[in-house]
């Protein structure tokens, strides 16, 4: 099982690293999205630049790939793999890795939020229901960024008190810390920009924004763009 569950694992990683957005771009041609999309700023990210200048339905597409290639794989791995709950926990933060930490078209990478929600479907469903519905909440009351990491905060919590396997549970919390360090990219941006570096780094890990939620930017401290807040994939 070891050797099998390795292979798993490294393929599980470059499954995560399969450039969705990089494609959509490319289908739609989208030179707008190709040119500013990087990784430190959240409003340069991928999918939030594909939903400012494209329609819905490309947007869609972006993040329905994403989803599925974190829940398509970890499904074959179960099913076809036959692998036991610590590689399946493994093979899922390698999908969580691959898609956030690309060896190649490393702009193109994204937040993590959607490959984590495809795998999760697989592995802790109702987890992963609890935390979309936490996810809605705050879409509705505008603090998404907020309430994505209430809900990803949830999951191994709530999976622990289910007696799900020990494996997912530390899945969930590394799952929450991967997000957690994309999310401080470019954060040294935000403190040349006059934010303390607590008050930044707080922003960015909880709310994945770079200024206090529901304030305006302060005129007089020009930064990279970056998420007021990041809420995507």
């Amino acid at each position: 099982m070891t050797g099998r569950g390795i292979v798993w694992v490294a393929c599980a990683y470059l499954a995560g690293t399969l450039p969705s957005t990089w494609l959509v771009a490319k289908a739609a041609r989208a030179g707008q999205v190709q040119s500013e999309a990087r990784r430190r700023a959240g409003e340069a990210d991928p999918h939030v630049l594909i939903t400012k200048y494209l329609d819905w339905r490309w947007a869609a597409l972006a993040s329905t790939s994403d989803v599925l290639k974190g829940f398509l794989f970890i499904l074959a791995a179960r099913e076809l793999g036959g692998l036991t709950s610590p590689w399946l926990a493994a093979a899922g933060v390698a999908v969580v890795l691959g898609h956030t930490f690309p060896p190649y078209l490393t702009r193109w990478a994204g937040r993590g939020l959607a490959a984590s929600a495809g795998l999760l479907l697989v592995l802790l469903p109702v987890e992963m229901v609890i935390a979309g519905l936490l996810y809605l909440v705050g879409a509705l009351l505008r603090a998404s960024g907020l309430f994505s990491t209430v809900g990803f905060a949830s999951i191994p919590l709530t999976a622990a008190i289910r007696g799900q396997p020990a494996a997912f549970v530390v899945m969930g919390v590394l799952i929450l810390g991967i997000l957690v360090v994309r999310r401080l990219e470019g954060v040294t941006s935000v403190v040349r920009s006059g934010v303390p570096w607590r008050r930044a780094v707080l922003y960015r890990a909880v709310f994945d924004a770079s200024f206090r939620p529901n304030t305006p930017r302060p005129r007089r401290h020009p930064v990279d763009p970056a998420a007021d807040p990041a809420t995507d994939q």
